[in-house]
């Protein structure tokens, strides 16, 4: 299956010479919101794999990353419609379904995506 932005035209359109769209002027009015985690972002923490390497152990860093966005997602900015997707080789995606974050503008979006960030520590803060 595959899901893709809705345009404000066809996008076989967007190159053909003549058309009222222009390159310019083509741009996605509505597209999916999907946060993408992968097993690797954990690599400096985890202690049992590294790389694409996956356990019964490291999985549950995946476990406590799908409860805390799950958690805000709904709570702090009240969506909804969340599907939780395992990625097929290291990691899931989540994917918010809400008209609302269809919606969101790529300024939307980078704000969500800085909430829903995560701090590391420098040398300095761990003492």
């Amino acid at each position: 299956m595959d899901i893709g932005a809705i345009f404000n035209a066809p996008p076989d359109q967007r190159n053909s010479i003549g058309t009222a769209i222009s390159k310019v002027a083509f741009k996605a009015q509505e597209k999916e919101f999907v946060i993408d985690i992968d097993m690797t972002d954990y690599d400096s923490i985890r202690t049992c794999c590294q790389g694409t390497a996956i356990c019964i152990k490291c999985w549950k860093f995946m476990q406590g990353a799908v409860k805390v966005l799950n958690r805000a997602l709904r709570e702090d900015f009240g969506f909804k419609h969340i599907l939780w997707i395992f990625s097929g080789r290291r990691g899931i995606h989540c994917w918010v379904c809400d008209h609302r974050a269809r919606m969101l503008t790529n300024e939307g979006r980078s704000a969500v995506a800085e909430y829903l960030g995560v701090v590391a520590g420098t040398e300095k803060q761990k003492s």
